[in-house]
């Protein structure tokens, strides 16, 4: 499909500085075993375009899910539409901004594909880590899910430039809630910051198999545990919650892409 996308393209790009095509094809799968009990199964798919266009120092943009050269057309009028309108107006000379005619292709290193195992196999195996969460009668909730995507990505420009990316990526998931009076605690296999690229041996790398006793006793062990002392005190950060704070903190007050206008 990608081939007859490209040649789509090619036909209807209409004659301006710089025109772009971003295709992205998007399926997604989440399963999820909750207090042991398997929940519905998410399949999704999403596919579209979208077009950019540079012309008279102005830029453009429209999206569509329609692939075909009629549909494409519209996109790239209406992109082209923008450009004019947004023509002298704008922060940034986009006429002046070199665009390139770039090329490659990536691919998501995978050793142990998705489809390997069947869905009754993946089911049971959340049922299994599910059920080894519940170790006490304090913990209330618990849940095992693994959330996969399929990302293919194709950058196309006008004047023959082309990128292909094929992203597999997968999020695998354990969680337990304890409780015991009016305080409740969870724990996790990292609240979903397990995302990685890969196929099912992202399991094994993350500790998967072997994290949901741990998981359910730390949680026990935060009903118990002293709270943070109150006062003004430094405070260290690791890396991946350093750069939450300075997208939470510094850039949504910012909000440049808005302020610039792109």
């Amino acid at each position: 499909m990608q081939e007859s996308l490209e040649k789509r393209f090619r036909n209807i790009a209409p004659p301006v500085q710089f025109c772009s095509l971003r295709f992205v094809e998007e399926r997604d799968q989440v399963l999820q075993v909750r207090q042991n009990v398997l929940q519905p199964v998410h399949n999704t798919s999403d596919v579209g375009v979208m077009i950019t266009v540079v012309h008279d120092g102005g830029i453009g943009y429209a999206a569509t899910s329609d692939l075909s050269e009629s549909g494409l057309a519209r996109a790239a009028g209406e992109a082209r539409d923008w450009a004019q309108k947004t023509a002298g107006s704008g922060v940034v000379d986009f006429s002046s901004v070199p665009m390139p005619r770039s090329s490659g292709q990536y691919r998501s290193p995978v050793q142990i594909s998705w489809d390997s195992m069947s869905l009754e196999d993946k089911i049971e195996l959340l049922r299994r880590e599910s059920a080894r969460l519940k170790t006490d009668e304090r913990i209330v909730d618990w849940e095992a899910s693994l959330w996969y995507t399929e990302t293919d990505s194709v950058y196309l420009t006008a004047d023959g430039g082309r990128v292909e990316q094929r992203l597999r990526q997968i999020v695998p998931s354990l969680a337990a809630t304890a409780n015991e009076g009016a305080e409740t605690q969870t724990r996790s296999l990292g609240g979903r910051g397990f995302c990685r690229q890969g196929g099912l041996e992202v399991l094994s790398q993350v500790g998967f198999h072997d994290a949901a006793p741990r998981l359910a006793e730390e949680a026990l062990q935060l009903l118990s545990a002293p709270n943070c002392p109150t006062g003004k005190m430094d405070l260290l950060l690791d890396p991946d919650q350093m750069i939450l704070q300075i997208h939470e903190s510094i850039g949504h007050p910012l909000e440049l892409d808005r302020i610039l206008g792109d």
